[in-house]
């Protein structure tokens, strides 16, 4: 499988397509930030990238996001997420 790096105009292509408010969320949180090496889900600083486990943006693309170790560890035990860190 193939993957796209969070954040990068391809990921927010992507994930509009998916998950439209998670992108708006995403970008206000960056634009906030001043910079993209932020939590997709809250804004947050230090991330790791992960692919997202059993989810696709499309056929042969896995899902990514990039998330603090709080916004992981909520989404796991909140939604049932999984993860695999993007090893680089």
């Amino acid at each position: 499988m193939a993957y796209v790096i969070p954040h990068s105009s391809e990921w927010f292509k992507a994930l509009e397509a998916l998950n439209p408010a998670q992108a708006a969320i995403t970008k206000q949180l960056i634009d906030l930030a001043g910079k993209v090496e932020v939590c997709s889900v809250c804004g947050d600083y230090p991330t790791t990238d992960y692919k997202v486990v059993g989810v696709s943006f499309r056929p042969g693309v896995d899902a990514t996001i990039r998330l603090c170790d709080d916004c992981r560890d909520i989404r796991t035990e909140t939604q049932g997420e999984s993860y695999e860190p993007i090893k680089t």
